[in-house]
């Protein structure tokens, strides 16, 4: 018959001595760690992102506003130039006419024209 030979490998022996539970709660505690770590990283990131999504939209909401207002002015400046000469030059503005600069006025800052 076969002689069985009673050897030890180095999982038995660690099995025995305890320090596979060691081991296994090692890994676990570096896991959690390592989540952990990551939803930090991950929120912070996360607020980094939107805080410069905000700065950048910010300057070029800026940007196009300046852009809209000086086409808007470059097209409506000469008129209301043009009115308030023709006021001042006259000799006696009544108060028709005073009316009529305001309606005109309110008009174009209603989006008539």
């Amino acid at each position: 018959m076969e002689e069985i030979i009673d050897t030890a490998d180095a999982i038995s022996i660690a099995a025995q001595l305890g320090r596979l539970d060691l081991m296994s709660l090692l890994l676990a505690a570096i896991g959690l760690i390592l989540v952990l770590g990551g939803l930090f990283a991950f929120l912070n990131f996360r607020g980094i992102a939107k805080a410069q999504a905000t700065l950048e939209a910010t300057k070029v909401a800026e940007e196009v506003a300046e852009r809209v207002a000086n086409e808007y002015l470059q097209k409506e400046l000469p008129d209301v130039v043009k009115a308030y000469r023709e006021m001042m030059d006259s000799d006696g503005t009544t108060d028709e006419d005073a009316n009529r600069f305001a309606e005109a006025q309110e008009d174009a800052e209603n989006g008539e024209k």
